[in-house]
């Protein structure tokens, strides 16, 4: 078998990896099936997609050493997967709702994956109501980020309906090219690390002093890792999930985005800050001082089709401790753009030597296993991946929304991954099960956020929040 070591960021998430933190993420998929679809095309869907053996980069990974992966950082393909248990077919209990939905989703994702097999797992789920199906699809986040398991996604489907022979998704996957021999190859990386990061040094240094200067200000909106408050969703984690989902439409949050003169992820910052702030207050446990989120960034370029991940992160203020909206949007408006400002004209590899730089105390911290014991980075992570604007068809089963389901860790107990597609917005919400309880009402916060938003921005009312209407759905949590 050929072999291949740890990317950095590879090796970072398996290490980070425990029976309490599964670092593991997830897309769940609903479809509708075809108009003609049979009485046994889930059957003779589930029966084909085992029966497709042919398996490119990242799905023909495995663990070299499963028992030490940090001590010897090395994976090995694998081309004899066993696929009844990579590919599983389940199904809901009668009525077949969002809260059954949810309840399966959120066992599932409290699962932690095995690591002597390739690290991805394929769950077809039927029973949903209203002619619906689900798939969730999870794999471990040292082999794809959030904008690589879109496009991995998005490959295995296609725009026409009747294109019922897409490819499986662990076949139309782009493969890497060929490796040369395990030594040239280290031999290589090591000279590629150490000269961009020589490269990087003097980028990096200004950077580092306009961030010191930064926080010498106290006028510059600049956030910085660690200026956290503690709060419930910093504490130690334990290994079991809550799940619950939202779903807007896209025009919605472009009109505010518009109207409030900001981008689309102030605007779904805003919304999670509101709903966060009522949430917390009805525990009686709003922190005083504003909540920090940490935004990934991608780093891919558009044609850049790989797995793995390439993501920084900037920290955003999230106004927490602000009763008006529209000055809640301000300030994130703010602290959002300042954080990009400092990432300007800086090449990919300066940007990674620069995020390494500011999260070190993290690197730190999650190496003396202090996370949760000690001040976090920040209070939670949120995200927002754009997904493919038009409609997407698997074997002609219409895709119907695709929802994020992310990790968490320790002194993080909540994160909230948004996805855009075909003219809406979704939201995810993971977070760990025994640290917020009721989180389903978190999700429908957002919906009540927006609306508030849109009667001070826009002077628009009307827009009731219901977990029934085709604009706001919210899978139950469990």
């Amino acid at each position: 078998m050929a072999r291949q070591l740890f990317e950095v960021n590879e090796a970072s998430w398996l290490h980070m990896e425990s029976r309490d933190r599964p670092m593991h993420v997830a897309t769940l998929l609903i479809y509708s099936l075809p108009p003609d679809a049979s009485p046994d095309f889930l059957k003779d869907m589930v029966a084909g997609l085992r029966d497709s053996t042919e398996f490119v980069d990242p799905f023909n990974r495995r663990l070299a050493y499963p028992s030490k992966p940090n001590l010897v950082p090395m994976w090995v393909q694998d081309f004899d997967l066993d696929m009844e248990y990579h590919v599983r077919h389940l199904a809901l209990p009668h009525p077949g709702g969002e809260r059954e939905l949810g309840v399966l989703i959120s066992r599932l994702h409290s699962n932690p994956m095995d690591f002597n097999r390739p690290l991805w797992e394929y769950h077809i789920i039927e029973g949903l109501e209203g002619d619906r199906f689900a798939i969730y699809f999870k794999m471990h986040h040292a082999l794809v980020d959030g904008i690589a398991g879109i496009r991995m996604l998005q490959r295995s489907m296609s725009s026409n309906p009747e294109d019922v022979n897409t490819k499986a998704l662990w076949s139309a996957a782009i493969p890497v090219q060929k490796q040369g021999p395990m030594v040239v190859k280290a031999l290589r990386k090591m000279g590629d690390s150490t000269f961009r990061t020589m490269s990087s040094l003097g980028p990096v240094a200004k950077r580092m002093v306009k961030v010191v200067r930064a926080a010498m200000d106290p006028d510059d909106p600049l956030t910085l890792p660690f200026q956290t408050p503690r709060s419930i969703l910093n504490h130690r984690i334990t290994g079991q999930r809550r799940f619950a989902t939202q779903l807007y439409e896209f025009d919605r949050i472009k009109r505010l985005s518009k109207a409030g003169e900001c981008t689309i992820n102030d605007v779904v910052l805003a919304l999670c800050s509101g709903a966060l702030r009522r949430f917390l207050k009805e525990l009686c446990a709003l922190p005083g001082r504003s909540l920090t989120a940490g935004i990934p960034v991608s780093l891919r370029t558009q044609d850049d089709q790989g797995a793995g991940t390439a993501v920084s992160f900037i920290v955003a203020d999230l106004g927490t401790n602000i009763a008006d909206p529209v000055r809640r949007l301000q300030v994130i408006k703010s602290s959002t753009a300042r954080a990009k400002s400092m990432m300007e004209g800086m090449s990919r590899d300066s940007i990674e030597s620069f995020t390494m730089v500011m999260f070190t105390p993290q690197t730190l911290q999650t190496m003396a296993g202090l996370e949760g014991r000690t001040r976090s980075v920040f209070n939670l992570t949120i995200s927002n991946v754009p997904g493919p604007p038009e409609p997407l068809y698997f074997r002609g089963a219409r895709l119907e929304a695709m929802y994020p389901v992310s990790a968490v860790m320790h002194g993080q107990a909540l994160n909230i991954t948004c996805y855009s597609y075909a003219g809406n917005l979704s939201f995810g919400f993971a977070a760990c099960r025994d640290t917020l309880p009721r989180m389903q009402r978190l999700a429908v916060y957002t919906g009540e956020a927006l609306e508030e938003l849109e009667t001070h921005l826009l002077g628009k009312t009307g827009h009731k929040v219901d977990s029934d209407s085709s604009d706001a759905k919210t899978t139950g949590a469990s």
